[in-house]
């Protein structure tokens, strides 16, 4: 009778284990701890809140979480010299218009990788963000091994920009670059810091 007693408590420590391995609650958003991409697990990195500072308010836009086939980060080249597949995960706390998200790109690209400004692969990217979004939508970035590009709202795809290295060197120097939107999230996304 000990041992199935023993047992029992064994294998629910287990499963219980097993079920908070698998996804992280924060802000109320239920954060996967890997996901599959090009028939390849990533793991989570990190993840943190982006804010909108109005006046003396602080609004939370979105928390963004980042996956890659990386255990460790500490700078963008990281990222950028790893060819493995990355997901970055926009989970969205506020509303905002799609010209807003395509306006947002456009200023980190400008304090972070001008060069890809005016070319068709930024103008192809930036006309895959057509949908407003509300409180709960999810605009996922998904960077291929093979160069691809892809937009997906709630897990319906918006379209690809095929094979441009440059485009997802631009995206991941918009968040991650050397002047990001905000450190703390940069490094919280890293999984540098703890978000809070």
């Amino acid at each position: 009778m000990k041992r199935f007693v023993l047992y029992v408590l064994v294998s629910a420590f287990l499963l219980s284990f097993t079920i908070s391995s698998r996804a992280i609650t924060f802000a109320g958003v239920n954060v996967p701890q890997h996901m599959k991409v090009d028939n390849q697990t990533i793991n989570l990195n990190g993840y943190g809140i982006r804010y909108f500072h109005l006046l003396f308010v602080k609004v939370k836009v979105y928390l963004g979480s980042l996956y890659s086939d990386l255990n460790h980060i500490n700078t963008v080249d990281d990222l950028v010299n790893d060819n493995g597949p990355k997901v970055i995960i926009m989970h969205f706390l506020h509303s905002a218009k799609a010209k807003q998200i395509r306006d947002t790109f456009v200023k980190d690209f400008t304090h972070n990788f001008k060069q890809i400004l005016g070319m068709s692969v930024e103008k192809d990217f930036l006309n895959l963000f057509t949908k407003n979004v509300e409180p709960g939508d999810e605009v996922k970035l998904v960077l291929h091994k093979n160069g691809d590009v892809c937009v997906f709202y709630n897990n319906v795809k918006s379209g690809c920009v095929k094979s441009s290295p440059i485009l997802q060197k631009a995206v991941l120097m918009a968040y991650f670059g050397p002047h990001p939107y905000s450190e703390d999230l940069k490094k919280q996304m890293f999984g540098l810091e703890k978000a809070d």
